[in-house]
Order: structure tokens, then C-alpha cells, then sequence
């Protein structure tokens, strides 16, 4: 699938209702760092944080799932409110069961991933988007491709072209 020019995008992302993203590789750099006590920390791009808060103002929620748990990324998504947090290799059973919960179509939700375990639910997704550096098999399959990397402002991205979509710009949300 080729990716989408800048209007096409747009139009396509205006019914999007849920934003739903891989963790490791989209809001984190793909790194885990371990402390000698096994004590597990990831580091994530604030902005991106930031983006998720503004872009509930128009009614738009995020979700993530990620194919293992990590009580870093449990804590981080609780801090933003994000209300859907799934940690279950089963990535696209946990995208079933949030458009169920949520009540929405698969046409009014967003996926963006990295690797080739989100290739099955960015196929289910109205929307499929990843970063600049998501493996080969990842931008095929996308309809947009971020200028920026994953855990540095990929998010913060896309969610920009979201609210451009219904008109808006991120500051307009403050």
C-alpha cells in the first residue's frame, strides 16, 4: 500500500475516534534498560505524553498495546489517563476487545507500529501509520510514514495531523 499524500491522509483521518499504538519502538526509542535488580525502566518522549492529553480535547482517546508487560510503560499510560492499556502478546485479540469496549468500528481507529508483530492490527485499523525507522514490512503497509523516529516525537507527529484533520492545530488545545 503506498502511503497517502498530505490531503488524502487528512480526510482519512477525520472519523478517527481512537488512536491505538504499539509502545516499544513508537513511544519509546526500542530500548528497555534492566538495573542489576532486574528493576525495569524505559524512557519516553514527553511530548508525545503531551499530544496524547491535548488530543482527548476533541474527543479523540488513546490506547496502547504491547506485546509484553512492563509495570514502566503500565505507570506512564496511567499517568497520561490513557484509558485502554493492553500488555498481551495477543495484539490483535486486545484490538477486538478495545473497539468493543470503545463501541467503535475498526474504520474509526488508528493504529501505529514498528515491527512486524503490529502488522496484523495496523491491517485491521482504518488508519495504519508508523515512524521513520519501523522495519520494511511496517511502511508498505502504512498510510503514513513520521519524519521522526519512535520515542522521539513520532507520536507527537501524527497526533498533529489528527487535529489538522478536524482543523485544529495542538496549541489550539491548550
Amino acid at each position: 500500500m503506498p502511503l497517502l499524500t498530505r490531503d488524502k491522509l487528512l480526510k482519512k483521518l477525520k472519523p478517527i475516534k481512537l488512536i491505538v499504538l504499539d509502545v516499544d519502538g513508537v513511544l519509546t526509542n526500542d530500548s528497555i534498560y534492566v538495573g542489576p535488580k532486574g528493576i525495569e525502566y524505559k524512557q519516553f518522549f514527553v511530548s508525545d505524553g503531551l499530544a496524547i492529553r491535548f488530543l482527548t480535547r476533541l474527543n479523540i482517546e488513546t490506547g496502547v498495546i504491547s506485546a509484553r508487560y512492563s509495570p514502566a510503560t503500565e505507570a506512564r499510560m496511567k499517568e497520561l489517563k490513557v484509558p485502554y492499556i493492553y500488555q498481551d502478546y495477543d495484539k490483535v485479540g486486545c484490538f477486538d476487545d478495545m473497539l468493543e469496549k470503545a463501541g467503535l468500528k475498526r474504520s474509526e481507529t488508528a493504529f501505529m507500529g514498528n515491527d512486524i508483530l503490529d502488522i496484523p492490527v495496523m491491517k485491521r485499523a482504518g488508519v495504519a501509520a508508523c515512524p521513520s525507522n519501523a522495519v520494511r514490512e511496517v511502511v508498505r503497509i502504512s498510510h503514513c510514514r513520521t519524519k521522526l523516529p519512535g520515542g522521539k516525537g513520532a507520536v507527537r507527529e501524527f497526533y498533529e495531523l489528527v487535529a489538522l484533520s478536524h482543523g485544529k492545530k495542538l496549541v489550539d488545545l491548550m
